[in-house]
């Protein structure tokens, strides 16, 4: 009987997770065994009890959500040590119930980031895949596996297992087999390389077009002038649709504002106070950098886009039942009653170069 084997029957059959018997010297040969787990405190007292395994035959590698990003990655590197120079024989990735890495959500995220004093300007621009979050920790855990079978430092004679754990009951589940993948080729380094040098330059792509999509709010919206086109299009081209884009300058002896700003009136508001007075309840439509349209979705995905980078409040949006297309953060229904000054409307032209606008000329 394998090691796995034996430790999967031994963690069933005992009663309490912490009075698991295996037979060592039965199993001395397959010691000692490479885990990575998550950061979870309630780990610490069950872990490596449920799998019958004495903490001296036991290296315990962890991070949160037990989570890989790649075949070289610094745990893959951690990983390759403690078979190269502990001796360990076999590996074993091992996710747990109730996860809370699993559970959180961009936006949780970023108000607890916000709540430790961290501006959100000067994070990752994604989150979501820097951190390593994910939806399911099944599936977490067989990703996981598959990276580790796969990577060019894992020797193919090691079995790499895939496990869930229960942290209410101790038991485990066996979700990958490690002795079934046994000597199954890996990538080799160069190609392993290769593709975390692609993954790289996808992120630094990302990274600059949310730069770039930053640096372009700071233009006036209302000074533009945008062409016509249907709101439902979803293969505008986003060059063509560029280039008829021109700036409209305020005519010569057009009547300027008298009147000085009140304290309320000039004063910006912070990512949170737009966040605390959106209508998250509301359906919305939004264009993408890519010049798509994307909806309707309600304001609670709209605040998680904008947590992980995807839009800002910049970004042309469209409320459920109005017809016009407006920054996502002049749809504040509060915005009026604060006395926030509203930028000029967008004016889109037709083909003939004349304004086709609500109430244009």
């Amino acid at each position: 009987m394998h090691l796995f084997e034996a430790i999967l029957e031994a963690n069933q059959r005992a009663a309490d997770p912490h009075q698991v018997k295996l037979d060592l010297e039965a199993q001395g040969d397959a010691l000692p065994v490479a885990a990575l787990t998550c950061i979870d405190v309630r780990l610490n007292h069950l872990l490596p009890d449920a799998l019958g395994i004495p903490e001296e035959h036991f290296i315990w590698l962890r991070n949160a959500g037990n989570v890989l990003t790649g075949p070289l990655s610094s745990t893959m590197r951690s990983l390759a040590l403690a078979c190269a120079l502990k001796g360990a024989r076999e590996i074993a990735i091992i996710g747990h119930s109730d996860c809370q890495v699993g559970k959180t959500t961009m936006l949780k995220l970023t108000d607890a980031m916000r709540a430790l004093g961290l501006d959100r300007q000067k994070l990752p621009e994604n989150l979501n895949e820097y951190f390593g979050l994910f939806a399911s920790e099944r599936q977490n855990v067989i990703r996981g596996a598959d990276l580790v079978r796969g990577s060019p430092l894992i020797g193919p004679n090691v079995p790499v297992h895939g496990l869930m754990l229960d942290v209410q009951t101790g038991k485990l589940e066996w979700l990958v087999n490690g002795y079934q993948t046994l000597g199954r080729a890996s990538v080799s380094f160069a190609e392993a390389l290769k593709q975390t040098a692609t993954d790289t330059l996808k992120q630094t792509a990302t990274e600059a077009v949310d730069l770039l999509t930053a640096r372009m709010s700071d233009f006036k919206l209302g000074e533009m002038k945008f062409p016509e086109f249907k709101i439902g299009d979803r293969t505008l081209d986003p060059n063509k649709w560029l280039s008829q884009v021109e700036v409209v300058r305020p005519t010569e002896g057009a009547q300027k504002p008298t009147s000085t700003p009140t304290p309320v009136q000039t004063r910006q508001q912070s990512p949170s106070e737009l966040e605390r007075l959106f209508d998250r309840a509301l359906k919305y439509k939004v264009i993408g950098s890519d010049q798509k349209v994307y909806g309707p979705i309600n304001g609670m995905k709209i605040l998680e886009w904008i947590a992980e980078g995807r839009i800002n409040w910049q970004t042309p949006a469209q409320a459920a039942g109005a017809s016009e297309w407006k920054p996502l953060a002049l749809w504040i229904r509060a915005a009026e009653q604060l006395g926030i000054p509203l930028p000029p409307p967008i004016r889109f032209l037709g083909k003939s170069g004349k304004d086709r606008s609500r109430g244009g000329k």
